[in-house]
């Protein structure tokens, strides 16, 4: 792989990161007015019905609805999409953006672990990321142990959803149409989520209108596009790589609620945050530079 294309992917990641990150604020700040899984419902259809054109002008599909092999796939990242999106949603109604933003950085962990149990080798610096990690999560719980059981724990739990997600992408990334693939994931996940709606919250129209703003930039920028140039940046970049670059997603996450909600992280959760961050940057040091190192050698 050449070092252009190296930067390219490397680009796009971090674009992604960022609109995700910033995600997190409109995410927060829609539940003031809509459930969590209405809000999930919502950024999904959006998200669907966004991707549409740009599939259509980009790719001129002609068979969109005759059912492909590959597409089974796409519904499992469907379902795997919605399930961490319903447990990240649902945890931020219980803790801030800042934190919401690191606990989620933390499947940057997950994924070689996962790895590890699907017969991938790990190598030592994963175990000294985990044990940074570890202490991270420590000094985050001890501040508020009710909320960590809530929100912080939600979060956790979609975090290994996510790295579940980030793997599985890697996988069928090469395999099917990057539009086909949002499409079809949107679609599901819009779903299961509007079932789950209509059994656990109430529609309400005038709730989700005050709410549109967040839902248009959650839909059509986090879903549609930060999405779509994951999928693309994972064409050339390793699921390990990948991880190590949205990581800084819990940056940008802190900045966003710095400056747009005036949150505000005690020493003591920064220390968390900052050993979480650092955990999981050295877990993934050696591919890091080992993949620099390739690109450099090999333009």
């Amino acid at each position: 792989m050449s070092l252009k294309a190296d930067l390219r992917a490397d680009l796009l990641l971090l674009v992604t990161a960022f609109i995700w990150g910033f995600a997190f604020v409109f995410q927060s700040t829609a539940m003031d007015h809509v459930g969590p899984i209405t809000f999930v419902f919502g950024r999904f259809v959006i998200a669907a019905v966004a991707i549409l054109p740009i599939w259509h002008l980009m790719e001129k599909p002609k068979k969109v609805l005759v059912y492909q092999a590959v597409d089974k796939k796409a519904l499992q990242l469907g379902v795997i999409m919605a399930a961490g999106m319903l447990l990240q949603q649902a945890g931020l109604l219980y803790t801030t953006v800042a934190r919401a933003g690191f606990l989620t950085g933390v499947y940057i962990i997950f994924v070689p672990i996962i790895g590890l149990l699907m017969g991938s080798k790990t190598e030592w610096q994963t175990w000294l990321g985990v044990m940074f990690a570890l202490f991270g999560l420590y000094f985050l719980a001890q501040i508020e142990a009710a909320n960590f059981l809530l929100g912080d724990g939600l979060i956790l739990i979609s975090s290994v959803v996510w790295a579940l997600h980030v793997i599985y992408t890697g996988k069928v990334a090469n395999q099917i149409s990057v539009f086909r693939l949002m499409f079809l994931q949107f679609a599901i996940a819009a779903v299961i989520s509007g079932v789950a709606m209509v059994i656990f919250e109430v529609w309400d129209w005038q709730a989700v209108k005050t709410a549109a703003v967040s839902l248009l930039f959650v839909g059509v920028l986090s879903s549609g596009v930060g999405f779509s140039l994951q999928v693309i940046g994972m064409r050339t970049a390793p699921a390990s790589h990948t991880a190590l670059i949205l990581s800084f997603e819990a940056v940008f996450a802190a900045i966003g609620g710095w400056w747009l909600l005036n949150e505000y992280l005690t020493t003591t959760e920064l220390i968390g945050c900052g050993l979480i961050l650092v955990g999981g940057l050295v877990s993934q040091l050696k591919t890091f530079l080992k993949s620099s190192g390739d690109a450099i050698e090999h333009p």
